[in-house]
């Protein structure tokens, strides 16, 4: 079973926004058995739109489209595909009186416009948004498909999807399971983690199908199983990961959506410890990742983003004499941030980055993404250089994912 999602929307296309509705669609999809045959972006056209969905309904048995059910002229979606379906637009009576309870609740009068909400393919069956006034549309095609219409809202398509458009289509389709579960690993290059683990992937079951998915400092192995029963499945699936524990084991990190911060947090709920982090490169990237976590006001102390020199100097205690001899970049002045953050907010260790970011402020002796990190704890204080690549954004992941990472090192022994 394959679906084709459509987002339909000039904004898309121009990148003034980010189409979030597509991952939203194809989670729920792939919850339920459907896979996804190609997830495609189009402007506000109607021979793209028409085009695009014959494509579609060609490759794929479910069809969902988000976007372009407005009330404006440039809203077309609606219009094309009663066209498409060889229908009419009429009044929904019960659309209609939806819409205006909306718009009085809100104190906008209910215009021509608004009416047109309501107008709706003879055709479809009319999916009640209860969120806001762009109902619904669902079609069924003379192949034995189905065209879905959501608004472009991402809550409201979301409701749409979850209360009414997954029951249906579980309703219509004989779904099979997809199975999908991910292993975390840490400290270790895609390229070498490979060869590692080529025979255990040489003998994997042939429907299960393994991906690498890098990032900084991270590499997931996500297991993958189509058309096969759910629970042989995941027991299957369950079984390979504990293979590779025999191979692997030191650097896994956990499963799904496990990370060395949460690792962390762990470590020092249970233990009871403080942590503070000092940032000038990575500009309260370290902090944020403990601060989104639920929990972290038990442990993490302060986060202090120390840019200027003086910033370093007056709040962390840094020797501007230090700054001055050996740079702002350097070990010296690494380990000085960690230990000024650790004694100010009274943490029992500290993170510290400094380093250069780029594009500009790089030299032959320190070029751009050379980054230094140091760790303070209640024994000593230590510091490692790496080189975090060459692009901005790269470079402060890298940095936040190393200095992360030296700090579960130095707490998991305890």
């Amino acid at each position: 079973m394959k679906a084709t999602v459509i987002t339909i929307g000039d904004e898309i296309l121009i990148g003034q926004i980010v189409d979030t509705n597509t991952v939203s669609i194809a989670r729920q999809l792939n919850n339920v058995g459907i896979r996804i045959a190609e997830k495609l972006s189009i402007g506000d056209d109607k021979q793209s739109i028409v085009e695009t969905l014959e494509r579609a309904v060609r490759n794929s048995n479910v069809v969902i489209i988000t976007g372009g059910l407005g009330p404006t002229k440039d809203d077309i979606t609606k219009h094309t595909l009663a066209q498409y379906f060889g229908s009419k637009l009429v009044y929904n009576e019960v659309e209609g009186e939806h819409v205006r309870g909306l718009l009085a609740r809100r104190g906008i009068p209910f215009t021509e416009l608004n009416r047109g909400q309501a107008m709706l393919p003879e055709c479809c069956t009319v999916l009640h948004n209860a969120h806001g006034t762009a109902p619904g549309m669902w079609f069924d095609t003379p192949e034995g498909g189905v065209v879905v219409s959501l608004p472009g809202v991402p809550f409201e398509m979301e409701h749409l999807m979850q209360d009414i458009v997954i029951p249906m289509l579980k309703e219509r389709f004989e779904l099979q399971s997809i199975v999908h579960r991910t292993l975390i690993t840490r400290g270790i290059p895609e390229s070498i983690l490979a060869e590692r683990i080529s025979e255990w992937e040489d003998a994997l079951p042939e429907y299960l199908h393994l991906a690498y998915l890098p990032s900084p400092n991270i590499v997931r192995l996500r297991l993958s199983a189509y058309g096969v029963d759910g629970e042989v499945a995941e027991g299957e699936i369950s079984r390979q990961f504990e293979l590779l524990r025999s191979i692997i084991g030191d650097n896994i990190v956990g499963f799904e959506g496990a990370t060395i911060e949460q690792l962390v947090h762990e470590i020092m709920t249970a233990k009871a410890l403080k942590l503070a982090v000092a940032e000038s490169c990575t500009g309260g990237t370290i902090a944020s990742k403990f601060t989104a976590m639920p929990g972290a006001s038990s442990y993490f102390m302060a986060g202090v983003v120390s840019y200027s020199n003086e910033a370093k100097r007056d709040i962390l205690g840094v020797s501007m004499d230090d700054i001055i001899t050996y740079g702002a970049v350097s070990e010296q002045v690494a380990c000085q941030m960690a230990e000024g953050v650790r004694r100010v907010a009274g943490a029992d260790y500290a993170i510290a980055t400094t380093g250069i970011a780029g594009p500009g402020g790089g030299s032959e002796a320190k070029p751009v993404g050379t980054v230094w990190i140091a760790v303070a704890t209640p024994s000593k204080t230590f510091a490692l250089m790496r080189n975090s690549g060459t692009d901005r954004g790269q470079i402060i992941s890298r940095a936040s994912a190393y200095a992360i990472e030296m700090l579960y090192q130095e707490l998991k022994g305890l």
